[in-house]
């Protein structure tokens, strides 16, 4: 292999072998059924009452935002049930983040919408989950946070545990709720642990007036980060842009560096 080639090489994987990344996957269709991870965001049969779906009403990151309408919405990538997907060991999970927005005009408005990472431990199904309600600066935002505006979450956060077939965890002091980051959450699980999902929409109490947004939801893991931006169309990131370019400008530089001996057979 000539030198050039090498250096080639070297340039286009300088980011591709990195041990950590960062990217972002355009969601511009959430109808397709079943939902694999990591490729498709879409909706389960029996899991809305209410409506989704991705709309130019209130943009977010690029010219539209998932739009929830109505009680009890889901929309999600991978499946919680047998096969559950593996999305990876939740030992690595490092926090899910993302933009949220209650509308004016919806029927409530101190109801934010829920972010969920759908656990599988053994034969055991778990949800962790992010509501407002739970958060410091978020529970009331009708008065400190205005409806009509986004908001983001962030790693620090804390979720509560559902439990398939007993319920909440509500171990904590006077029976409430155990609320941890999603860190905290993931010492308590077995090292075969394996995320099965990420979901995000309005829970069975949003009545059927609720009117949200959800966008950029962000899942990191030890490996890098992943930011589902719901939109439109599929166009290429900045951050991918920029490293596509850097890795043609070291090419280019290192061309100009040297001659390049030409020989024929």
């Amino acid at each position: 292999m000539n030198k050039l080639a090498l250096v080639t090489l070297a340039a286009a994987g300088a980011f591709i072998a990195s041990p950590s990344f960062a990217a972002t996957q355009i969601i511009s269709n959430i109808s397709g059924l079943p939902v694999p991870a990591g490729t498709t965001w879409g909706v389960l049969p029996g899991e809305n009452s209410g409506t989704v779906a991705i709309t130019t009403a209130a943009p977010r990151s690029g010219n539209a935002s998932l739009e929830l309408t109505g009680d009890r919405t889901r929309v999600q990538t991978g499946v919680q049930y047998a096969p559950a997907t593996n999305m990876g060991l939740v030992s690595q999970v490092q926090s899910l983040i993302f933009d949220w927005q209650v509308a004016a005009d919806s029927a409530r408005l101190t109801y934010t919408p829920a972010l969920r990472l759908l656990v599988q431990d053994g034969a055991q199904r778990s949800e962790l989950i992010w509501e407002g309600v739970y958060n410091a600066g978020t529970n009331g935002f009708a008065n400190t946070n205005p409806a009509g505006a986004w908001y983001s979450t962030t790693s620090s956060d804390v979720f509560w545990q559902y439990v398939a077939g007993i319920g909440p965890n509500e171990t904590g002091p006077g029976n409430s709720l155990v609320l941890k980051s999603i860190a905290d959450w993931v010492s308590t699980y077995s090292s075969s642990a394996f995320v099965a999902g990420l979901s995000v929409g309005a829970g069975s109490g949003a009545l059927p007036g609720y009117h949200a947004f959800v966008d950029n939801v962000t899942f990191t893991t030890a490996t890098g980060s992943t930011t589902y931006n719901f939109d439109t169309a599929a166009v290429p990131e900045p951050a991918t842009w920029g490293m596509m370019i850097g890795g043609l400008a070291l090419v280019g530089a290192s061309m100009r560096r040297r001659k390049m001996a030409v020989s024929f057979a």
